[in-house]
């Protein structure tokens, strides 16, 4: 995917920062939890990228 650490760190807090702001804003219908699911695989994506990350350097 992204090579570069710098690019997949930026991109990754981005994505974490992304996540949590849809899951402040979502409102409380239907379309809420929907904004939510979407923040929830933002966040794990974020996730993943940083755990990618930090598993290449040990």
């Amino acid at each position: 995917m992204l090579k570069n650490p710098l690019r997949r760190r930026i991109l990754g807090a981005i994505l974490i920062f992304l996540g949590a702001l849809l899951m402040w804003l979502a409102p409380e219908i239907w379309f809420g939890i929907v904004m939510v699911l979407i923040a929830i695989a933002l966040e794990i994506l974020g996730v993943a990228l940083e755990h990618k990350k930090n598993s290449k350097q040990l």
